[in-house]
């Protein structure tokens, strides 16, 4: 039985084996969101402390800088393009914040000056990836890296000990919220099929048109899912 059930596997027709291989790497990929959603969630409820923040918030930062560079020269979609622009943007003025922050406060640490190992690996990967797989990739890529920077600012505001840096993440949390809930209803088309509807045409920056004020776009065409504009510093919030 075992050996028959090979050879129907053998001859069963190539886009038959190629739909099971898609199934299993989609429901593979679910997996670990899923998974990864779980350890975010841990992650905002578990104090860190201010040593591991600072080195986290930096390493996120610096990874976004760079991330954000190769999208807005390597991007197929302009709202690929746009989305990473904001990055730099974004991540620039809350990176030179903290730093200023960090030295002001005499906290006893200072943030890395390269990038630790898990966010160079991210970066290697964008730099190979070419074409549409570059934006399915950086979409991705986006996607986690939010949901941690989100529960990693949300954590410490609650339960820093460092009065002045949990100042800090509090006014960082309305920022990459906003990032984190734009890809969240964005982002899934792209990671799919490497653009999402109507991108490729049209204007797409400037969704969420009052920067902070929360306001999302729901529409399908390429004037509503826009990418939101960058904010300023995170001392406008």
């Amino acid at each position: 039985m075992t050996a028959a059930l090979l050879v129907a596997a053998c001859d069963a027709p190539d886009g038959a084996r190629s739909d099971t291989a898609a199934g299993d790497a989609a429901g593979t990929q679910q997996d670990e969101m899923a998974t990864g959603a779980a350890d975010d969630a841990a992650m905002a409820t578990t104090p860190v402390s201010t040593g591991t923040y600072v080195a986290q918030a930096a390493n996120s930062d610096m990874y976004e800088i760079q991330a954000g560079e190769l999208a807005t020269k390597n991007g197929q979609s302009q709202q690929v393009k746009d989305f990473g622009r904001m990055m730099v943007t974004d991540h620039t003025k809350s990176s030179q914040e903290m730093k200023a922050m960090v030295t002001r406060a005499n906290l006893g640490t200072q943030p890395p000056a390269r990038l630790d190992a898990e966010h160079q690996a991210m970066i290697d990967r964008l730099k190979a990836a070419r074409g549409e797989a570059f934006d399915r990739e950086y979409m991705t890529q986006q996607m986690a890296a939010h949901r941690k920077a989100l529960a990693l600012h949300q954590g410490y505001a609650q339960s820093g000990d460092n009065a002045e840096l949990k100042g800090f993440a509090a006014k960082v949390v309305p920022v990459v919220q906003k990032h984190h809930d734009w890809l969240e209803q964005n982002g899934q088309g792209m990671t799919g099929t490497g653009t999402a509807a109507g991108a490729a045409t049209g204007n797409p920056s400037g969704a969420m048109q009052d920067g902070m004020s929360g306001t999302t776009s729901t529409g399908g065409s390429a004037s509503t899912n826009r990418a939101p504009r960058a904010t300023g510093s995170t001392t406008d919030q």
